[in-house]
């Protein structure tokens, strides 16, 4: 019978500090999640020379919302401050506009991520691709 009630006794304990356990974890914090790096909004503007790349040709599968891809391209000989705008498959549509280059180029050589994403696609303007560029981690 000792046997018995020791064997109920350390089941019921074994049974409290789990309850106790699970309870400290329900008030202990989570783990973190993957909270997406808040992003500033910089600009909306046109991708610079759309006619001379495979905008034209990609305009029909061009979408607001579609996510573009930024390079830098500091051999570029007529800007050395060139920023290409590419299709995230790597079709080149052109570039950020020479105007609006500067500070965005100077933040992507120190190691900031400047994204951009379409805006709208207008085949029947000169602007055929317009563009929202913003700056990942800020904001």
């Amino acid at each position: 019978m000792t046997m018995l009630k020791e064997g109920i006794g350390a089941s019921r304990r074994g049974v409290l500090r789990g309850l106790a356990a699970s309870g400290l974890a329900l008030l202990a914090p989570s783990p973190a999640r993957a909270v997406p790096a808040p992003r500033l909004f910089m600009q909306e503007t046109h991708v610079a020379g759309t006619a001379y790349y495979r905008a034209v040709d990609l305009a029909a599968s061009l979408a607001p919302g579609q996510t573009l891809v930024l390079r830098r391209q500091p051999d570029n000989p007529h800007d050395p401050l060139a920023i290409e705008v590419l299709t995230a498959s790597g079709d080149k549509l052109g570039y950020v506009p020479r105007a609006a280059n500067p500070p965005y180029a100077r933040l992507m050589d120190a190691g900031h991520i400047v994204n951009a994403r379409i805006a709208a696609v207008r085949p029947d303007k000169w602007d055929l691709v317009r563009m929202e560029i913003d700056l990942e981690g800020m904001g």
